[in-house]
Formats: C-alpha cells, sequence, structure tokens
C-alpha cells in the first residue's frame, strides 16, 4: 500500500467515526425536538460480543401513544452500564415508528462528541498525509 493509499484508509477511517457519531447525535436530537415521551422500563440487557469487547443493550418496554405496547433493543450498547432489568426510564420515540426509540440521558451524548471530533483530527491526518505525498 502505498502513502496515498495509507492517508485514504485512514481519512476514510475519520469519517466513519465521524459519521457514527453524528448520526447518533442526530437521531437522538432529532426524536427530542420531534418525537414523544414515554415512561418505560428496561426489561433485560441484550448481549452482544465483538472485536471491541462484550456490549450490553438496555431493552425497553414502553406504551405508545395509542396504547401500543413496545419492546425494544438499544442500539447504544455499552460494556458496563447503570441500567438494570427493572430500572424506570423515559423513552423518546417516533410516532410514526414507534421502534425507533432512544432511553432519554442514555444517548452516549458526550462520548458521541468525541467520536466526531475524534474523526475529524483522524480525517485532518489523513488529509495532511495526503497533501504532503502529493506536493
Amino acid at each position: 500500500m502505498g502513502p496515498e493509499q495509507g492517508a485514504i484508509s485512514v481519512m476514510a477511517f475519520g469519517l466513519l467515526f465521524g459519521a457514527v457519531g453524528g448520526t447518533v447525535l442526530f437521531k437522538t436530537h432529532w426524536l427530542r425536538r420531534r418525537g414523544a415521551r414515554a415512561c418505560g422500563t428496561v426489561v433485560r440487557l441484550a448481549r452482544s460480543s465483538g472485536e471491541g469487547g462484550t456490549s450490553y443493550h438496555p431493552v425497553v418496554q414502553y406504551r405508545t401513544g395509542n396504547g401500543r405496547t413496545m419492546e425494544v433493543r438499544s442500539s447504544l450498547g455499552r460494556s458496563r452500564t447503570s441500567l438494570r432489568p427493572g430500572t424506570p426510564v423515559t423513552v423518546l420515540y417516533d410516532p410514526a415508528k414507534p421502534q425507533r426509540m432512544a432511553i432519554d440521558g442514555y444517548s452516549g451524548g458526550g462520548s458521541m462528541v468525541a467520536f466526531c471530533v475524534f474523526g475529524a483530527v483522524i480525517f485532518v491526518i489523513g488529509m495532511r498525509i495526503l497533501l504532503s505525498t502529493v506536493g
């Protein structure tokens, strides 16, 4: 792999981090502004394992405004979580697609901002490497 290809790979890695952070931040922001709120309860923790280790995703049960009972796994998993089965939570959900939800206060706001910043820094490093090989 040449230096240009390596720089492009670094830039792609940065974009990936930025995209993940940005997507979660956008979804949470959208749900806060336009979504509905419901009282929910964590019913279990779904375990997922990967290269980065084991994550636990809260599975939340809540009732929508039209009375439909939902049981949805949070898309955000953590290696450690304070949420346990039986924990009451506030759920933000899309009334048109009630399975699209976020747990209020569990959106990973700070860590998602860090993902965006880290992605931007990595992208800039890749860009500088690319520009130094071209010039």
